[in-house]
């Protein structure tokens, strides 16, 4: 469906807050499920606005992208945001540049500082073994994470997903290793590791994963 997103009014996801508050009290936390809520600043500041206006107090989280300023992370607190997922990725920005994430690592320190400045938790995403991985950006990923400190960490093996730029790269190249995706998860629904590359393997990807 190429690289265009279709945004819902601010208003209407408001709308579904209030009718969880007055419907399901029991409800403790809604986490907001778009790719990248914060993606367009301008409308999450206009939810926020209207959480606060209509004095809705049900926390809740989302997805967010590392290139947020204080102000707005200091609204989304006042509007009940309790924690944010964040896709860094990486800690080299050599691969950010590759995978053309329009990110650095310091804006995203920035960023991270911030958000705890804020008061809010922070749930890292990094991935190993993303085109341009070697040994050095790998222990350059652990020194960022040691640095910024996220309250949650996840670390996922990179898995090309069919129709992606990735999946062309590894397919084209040879460092595919399968050819039925459902092989990159196994029995227990755990991720499996289905990229080599020459000069950082499949066996050096996982045993990254497991040291991190």
């Amino acid at each position: 469906m190429g690289r265009t997103v279709r945004l819902r009014s601010a208003e209407s996801i408001v709308n579904e807050f209030q009718y969880i508050s007055d419907n399901l009290p029991e409800v403790k936390e809604i986490f907001i499920e778009d790719d990248t809520f914060t993606l367009n600043k301008e409308r999450v500041r206009q939810f926020c606005q209207c959480i606060l206006k209509r004095k809705i107090h049900t926390n809740w989280s989302c997805n967010a992208r590392a290139d947020l300023d204080y102000n707005t992370l200091l609204l989304m607190k006042k509007a009940g945001c309790r924690l944010l997922i964040v896709g860094y990725e990486t800690g080299s920005d050599e691969i950010l540049l590759t995978i053309r994430k329009g990110i650095t690592t310091e804006k995203a320190k920035k960023f991270t500082l911030n958000a705890k400045k804020a008061g809010l938790l922070i749930h890292a995403d990094f991935i190993i073994g993303l085109p341009g991985e070697t040994h050095n950006s790998a222990q350059q990923t652990l020194d960022y994470i040691r640095e910024i400190k996220p309250d949650v960490l996840q670390v996922a093996i990179a898995t090309p997903i069919p129709g992606t730029e990735f999946y062309n790269f590894v397919q084209k190249n040879g460092y595919l290793l399968v050819d039925d995706m459902t092989q990159s998860i196994d029995e227990y629904g755990f991720q499996k590791c289905i990229v080599s590359y020459p000069d950082f393997t499949k066996h050096d990807i996982e045993q990254w994963v497991n040291k991190i």
